[in-house]
């Protein structure tokens, strides 16, 4: 009988013996009985901190003489990107529009019921505001902040990082 060296000793066992069944695992006699000791610690003790890969939000909005638009794109734990884009049906400026790109990624990331994300945009106004290290002197972007901020309490971690325009 072959084992790995890394081969939880339960895990081995289990693997030579696959069509026993094992009533009580605590009557076994294994050589090492302080791995059912540890193993019962793990089982019966709440896990405090798992760190898990976050999705990825990109943002961008923009304005133009013409019409206004949002950009998105979600990137799942694994790298698989999904990109979308919106036209804003309404006049905004620049800053609107890039919290406006914002709100509708957290919107999605919310309805898809995704508990990690690090946000990622170049346009470091929002991103400041957002951490609150500048403050919002106009109302009619404090709408979009308090909006911004109320999405954030949903999910479990956000990290936010400036990236450059490129």
């Amino acid at each position: 009988m072959f084992r790995h060296q890394k081969c939880p000793l339960v895990a081995c066992f289990l693997a030579d013996h696959p069509d026993e069944e094992i009533e009580n695992m605590d009557s076994l006699d294994i050589a090492n009985a302080n791995l059912l000791t540890r193993a019962h610690t793990c089982l019966n003790n709440p896990i405090y901190s798992i760190h898990l890969t976050p999705w990825k939000l990109y943002f961008d909005g923009s304005k133009t003489d013409i019409a206004s638009g949002a950009r998105i794109v979600l990137e799942e734990p694994l790298g698989i990107r999904h990109y979308y884009s919106f036209q804003l049906d309404f006049q905004c400026t620049n800053n609107r529009a890039e919290y406006k790109a914002l709100i509708i990624g957290l919107e999605m990331l919310v309805e898809l019921g995704i508990q990690f994300v690090e946000i990622l945009g170049y346009y470091m106004l929002v991103l400041k505001q957002i951490a609150g290290e500048y403050k919002c002197l106009s109302p009619s972007l404090a709408v979009y902040l308090v909006a911004a901020r109320n999405l954030l309490t949903e999910f479990k971690e956000t990290t936010w990082e400036h990236i450059p325009r490129e």
